[in-house]
């Protein structure tokens, strides 16, 4: 049960980088919209929470707390990013480097599979650690250039976004079933 578990957290994570890849390739600026959208429903959440909070604390702990103050302010941000989302695409171009953070910290997890594949002697590790790599190049390249050709970017990250789903789900799929190896 445990190994199915395992399996099947590795093959949803595939089939979210697929999907986010699909869609980003097809409509990158609706996406982001409603990325920044859904992070503002976000912060209009935790803000709300925030300052329901402070009223249910103890006074005395709710001074020191300042949770009306933090509450607000992420209120505040999260009405900002809900009702502005266009022009936060529109505008900012830093938003694509969020995209860059998510693929190296999906490098970074696939670097985690690639290096327990190897210690658990399971075959196949090279296709994972192939999608890691090319996670942390997607990263990179992000990273060195944010600011332009926006839409070369966002297709260039798509289809990796696409083709590392992929990989790793093949990779997934096959280390499960594969003989165990040794590493000489």
């Amino acid at each position: 049960m445990e190994k199915f578990k395992n399996i099947l957290g590795k093959l949803i994570l595939c089939a979210c980088e697929i999907a986010v890849g699909v869609v980003l390739f097809t409509n990158p600026e609706g996406f982001t919209k409603l990325v920044v959208t859904g992070v503002g429903i976000l912060f209009c959440v935790l803000g709300a929470l925030g300052a329901i909070q402070y009223f249910g604390e103890d006074p005395e702990e709710a001074a020191l707390s300042q949770q009306l103050t933090k509450g607000l302010i992420a209120l505040s941000l999260g009405i900002f990013l809900v009702f502005k989302a266009d022009w936060i695409v529109r505008s900012f171009m830093p938003i694509t480097v969020f995209y860059g953070i998510a693929a190296l910290l999906t490098g970074i997890v696939k670097l985690q599979w690639t290096v327990d594949m190897i210690r658990l002697k399971r075959g196949m590790w090279q296709t994972t650690a192939l999608a890691a790599v090319l996670s942390i190049i997607i990263a990179v390249v992000v990273f060195v250039s944010p600011f332009r050709i926006r839409q070369t970017l966002w297709t260039f990250t798509a289809i990796a976004l696409i083709l590392t789903g992929v990989v790793d789900g093949v990779s997934a799929i096959l280390s499960q079933k594969g003989p165990k190896y040794t590493v000489e």
